[in-house]
């Protein structure tokens, strides 16, 4: 059903107590460049470590990055072949959507890769209907599995990250769910797509296309993960990218489409630069 996954990660939840643990002072590192997100940390995708940090505890809106961990929790209740049925509400929520219809049947599996390819709020919704009970067991549920891989400066009150008093996360927790949901190789595959064919029935297919503009940039160092954006967060990003062996995560909280992916690239490239990966000839 999908690729082989490109990373050297082992598949599957694995709680570890140091990922994206805080920086020592003595470990502080030099020469990364400014950016303008609010917060941010870049992690190694493979041990947790942290390597560099910008307010990465500050509580946020993190829009549709937490998309992640929705898609953690449906795959985790699994039956992701069985059709759910979409709800008035779930064809309400705005704005970003494949325009599902009330009453219509779709595969679990197919709202996930819509949800994760094209940041779809109404399939998004209609996981958190269809899942293991109510909605609001599906977010308890979610707030439960955050706090069990580590993430506990963060409340979600909804499946798709639009704003809503109370919710919030961090650079850190981010970083955290992102780090785990790198061992899915579902998350990983959609995340991965620029382009994905939704069945949306009767055989009509929707072509969609990837909100990360990471994975139009070449060299195709960026590989996944999500994107957002809402009036409160601003613009949102968690990348992954690997390059020479290496396999890292970036979080970027709180800055804007127009700086967002320029910063994501410049804390790419100085990261490769710092463990002198790269030679020092630069990328972009």
């Amino acid at each position: 059903m999908f690729a082989k996954p490109d990373a050297r990660v082992q598949a599957g939840i694995q709680t570890k107590p140091r990922v994206a643990a805080p920086i020592s002072v003595t470990n502080t590192p030099n020469g990364a460049p400014d950016i303008h997100a609010r917060s941010a940390i870049l992690i190694d995708a493979m041990t947790g470590e942290t390597f560099y940090e910008k307010n990465p505890d500050l509580r946020l809106p993190v829009a549709s990055t937490q998309k992640l961990l929705t898609a953690l929790e449906v795959i985790d209740e699994g039956a992701l072949d069985e059709e759910v049925t979409v709800t008035l509400m779930d064809a309400m929520e705005p704005p970003s959507k494949v325009g599902l219809i009330p009453g219509t049947r779709h595969k679990r599996i197919d709202l996930l890769g819509s949800m994760l390819v094209a940041s779809a709020n109404d399939a998004a919704s209609a996981l958190a209907s269809n899942g293991d009970g109510s909605r609001d067991t599906f977010f308890r549920k979610m707030n439960t599995l955050a706090r069990r891989l580590g993430a506990r400066n963060s409340h979600f009150m909804n499946a798709h990250g639009l704003d809503e008093p109370g919710q919030y996360s961090t650079a850190r927790d981010s970083a955290i769910i992102a780090y785990h949901a790198y061992r899915s190789p579902l998350i990983r595959h959609y995340a991965a797509q620029q382009f994905w064919s939704f069945p949306y029935g009767d055989g009509e297919m929707m072509l969609l296309e990837n909100t990360n503009d990471l994975l139009w940039n070449w060299p195709p160092y960026f590989n996944g993960l999500k994107g957002g954006f809402t009036f409160s967060g601003g613009k949102c990003l968690v990348a992954s990218a690997k390059h020479h062996g290496s396999e890292i995560i970036i979080v970027l909280l709180g800055s804007t489409p127009e700086r967002i992916f320029r910063d994501a690239k410049r804390l790419f490239q100085w990261h490769h630069e710092n463990l002198k990966t790269t030679g020092g000839d630069g990328f972009f």
